[in-house]
């Protein structure tokens, strides 16, 4: 049996995605770089030839992109406490499920 997410969770995971994005772009420039043995900068694009192909400009703008977390932190920040929203409704939900079974089984 397959189950749906809902559409609002759907949507709530999209926003964190949406967050996390300029930080995952961030680290992975800076993985490359240090894999290969190239300096990052803010400020400008330095050279950083990998297999004959300078991507300095790719991995400048991959770590200039990060400065988008000053926005995309409120997306990040909404994503999560609508999660959280999310969690808490279930688990009382549960609760509160339990508890009408087990009042409907004192009164038979």
């Amino acid at each position: 049996m397959k189950t749906r997410i809902p559409a609002r969770i759907r949507v709530l995971i999209l926003l964190v995605v949406i967050g996390v994005a300029p930080m995952i772009s961030v680290t992975l420039a800076g993985f490359i770089a240090d894999l290969n043995g190239c300096q990052l900068h803010e400020g400008y694009a330095q050279a950083c030839i990998v297999r004959g192909v300078d991507i300095g400009g790719a991995l400048y703008t991959m770590t200039v992109a990060g400065w988008l977390m000053l926005i995309s932190l409120l997306f990040l920040a909404g994503g999560l406490l609508g999660l959280a929203w999310e969690c808490i409704l279930l688990l009382l939900r549960m609760v509160w499920s339990k508890r009408r079974r087990s009042s409907a089984n004192r009164r038979i």
